[in-house]
């Protein structure tokens, strides 16, 4: 069974029930989606497609958060098509974003609407030209939409373990990596992430995340789906101007289900009043999960504390841990059970949150990344996994293919997926601690950029919260600690700016021992993140490391 047979099961059990609202700005729902109308419009957009394209040509996805968006992404599921969602960007960056997927999965068509098409290339620059002049099929979805009705539209049969759609990571857009994702990869980490929350088909869903990231596409689109449910989609940009839409859709609608990267949770008490979440009913919440870094626990606290007024149950919760290459979800934390909080040993010894144990039928192993041996309980090394929800590899990249998902450890036991995160395993519980490329080594010791970017995100009022990299430089006189971060949209004098930077080298110098061999400021929306907000520190450091005034 696939996700499109799940679809075709619930619209014939609950017809009418409402798969998918779609939050407008004011909280009305601008879209709706019942399980039949959506498996039909399925059904006529995949006749439309297979006529277009043969089974396994790869598609590109290129619309917002819309109902044509689950509706396109089933349909080149079921036409037998490699369905590839790809954020929109009108900059010129991000139209060459566009391109280098396009170009590394050989894109036979482009998925998109006609107004999204007619903004791509209102700004004429080279990107957008290359885009245009690109030979490649265009389908929009104003037609796909309307298609007649096809309920005998064939389904292409593709083995279950064949390639199902193209997760492509956040990274250098010289050279994307799609991964591919299998239906039984899908399926299976769908089952894992469910029984572990025991959604079940009474329950309603709400997410704000990017549907062309992992987690927005495989639980915040596809779960409610696969559970039966009702899933309320708000859109990234709504939530990001608006976020007391996400905790008012959560309150009407008495949703169960949500989730997110940290920054989300600090962006919401950032941004609305206190009386405001004191007047909303988050009684029915039993999983707000907290993933995509790893987890401040101050943030944890914080939205704990200020949203217990409005009936949010602490140990509704869960810390999460997962990455696009094992489809999403690899460990999470048990809710409704109390989170567990463990100090890390070392030199910089801190408190760490369990990401709970790993999911079902899922082993991990810490290993030594430069030995390849297994370490024992409670020590740090890199996290290996292995289950049926790791992904087959990157497309047409074998060397990183084996290199990432054929790992063996020192003894043979294998294959595995290499994380390249860092962390630890401690009474069956999974603790993040760091990414191997992103440790700071400074006089032999190792320090966290996410420690440091905490505490300079604490260190002046005027400093955007979560937007601060920490990486190291290449000095005359060997590594050093080089921080960049965005300051609020205030007037900045230049002694302000001397000031917040003197707090932050202060901040820094107090919790670490450090001294910052350089501080740079920028305006908000300036630090380079992924579509799901983790921070990238090392392109941040490509861009910055060599700037010595403020943008």
């Amino acid at each position: 069974m696939d996700i499109i047979d799940v679809l075709k099961t619930n619209a014939g059990l609950h017809p009418d029930k409402l798969a998918y609202g779609y939050v407008g700005k004011e909280g009305e729902l601008s879209e709706q989606l019942r399980y039949n109308e959506l498996h039909q419009r399925v059904l006529a957009a995949s006749h439309q497609l297979s006529a277009k394209f043969p089974v396994n040509a790869r598609v590109i996805i290129l619309l917002p958060a819309e109902a044509a968006f689950v509706c396109s992404f089933l349909a080149s599921l079921h036409a037998g098509i490699i369905a590839v969602p790809t954020p929109i960007s009108y900059s010129e960056p991000g139209i060459n974003r566009i391109l280098s997927i396009i170009q590394d999965c050989s894109a036979a068509g482009i998925i998109t609407n006609k107004k999204t098409y007619k903004m791509l290339f209102q700004r004429k620059n080279a990107a957008s030209s290359a885009l245009q002049d690109y030979d490649i099929q265009w389908s929009f979805t104003d037609d796909l939409m309307s298609a007649p009705p096809a309920p005998g539209a064939i389904k292409r049969h593709k083995e279950l373990v064949e390639t199902a759609y193209l997760q492509y990571t956040s990274g250098s857009t010289s050279q994307p990596k799609g991964v591919m994702i299998g239906h039984v990869n899908l399926i299976a980490n769908l089952h894992a992430i469910n029984n572990c929350f025991g959604r079940t088909v009474d329950d309603v869903s709400v997410t704000w995340l990017p549907h062309y990231h992992d987690m927005g596409l495989v639980d915040g689109l596809l779960s409610p789906l696969f559970t039966g449910g009702t899933g309320f989609v708000i859109s990234p940009l709504l939530f990001i101007t608006k976020p007391a839409l996400l905790l008012q859709t959560i309150s009407t609608y008495q949703a169960g289900f949500c989730g997110g990267p940290g920054f989300g949770l600090d962006h919401c008490l950032a941004r609305i009043p206190e009386d405001q979440i004191q007047a909303l009913d988050l009684s029915s919440m039993r999983v707000l999960y907290v993933g995509a870094e790893p987890i401040r626990i101050a943030t944890l606290e914080r939205f704990a504390a200020a949203t217990a007024s409005a009936g949010f149950r602490k140990n509704s919760l869960v810390p999460a841990y997962g990455l696009a290459e094992a489809t999403l979800a690899v460990s999470l934390h048990l809710n409704g059970t109390d989170m567990t909080y463990q100090r890390t040993g070392g030199a910089n010894a801190k408190e760490a949150v369990a990401c709970g144990p790993p999911v079902e039928f899922t082993e991990v192993v810490i290993v030594n990344p430069a030995d390849k041996v297994p370490v024992p309980g409670g020590e740090e090394g890199e996290i290996w996994v292995k289950n049926k929800a790791i992904a087959a590899g990157y497309w047409e990249k074998p060397d990183v293919t084996k290199a990432t998902f054929q790992a063996y450890t020192n003894d043979g036991q294998g294959p595995y997926l290499r994380t390249g995160d860092l962390g630890f395993m401690d009474n069956g519980l999974l603790f993040i601690t760091g990414r191997t490329k992103e440790l700071i080594i400074i006089r032999g010791v190792n320090y966290y950029p996410q420690d440091i970017e905490e505490v300079v995100s604490e260190s002046h009022p005027d400093v955007q919260p979560n937007a601060a990299a920490a990486f190291s430089v290449e000095t005359a006189q060997g590594e050093a600690l080089m921080i960049v971060s965005e300051i609020k949209r205030v007037t900045q004098t230049p002694d302000d700016e001397k000031l917040i930077k003197t707090k932050m080298a202060q901040s820094v110098g107090l919790a670490f021992g450090l001294i910052p061999h350089d501080i740079i400021l920028i305006p908000p929306g300036k630090l380079p993140k992924t579509s799901s907000g983790k921070i990238q520190r090392l392109k941040a450091r490509e861009l910055f490391a060599k700037k010595t005034t403020i943008d």
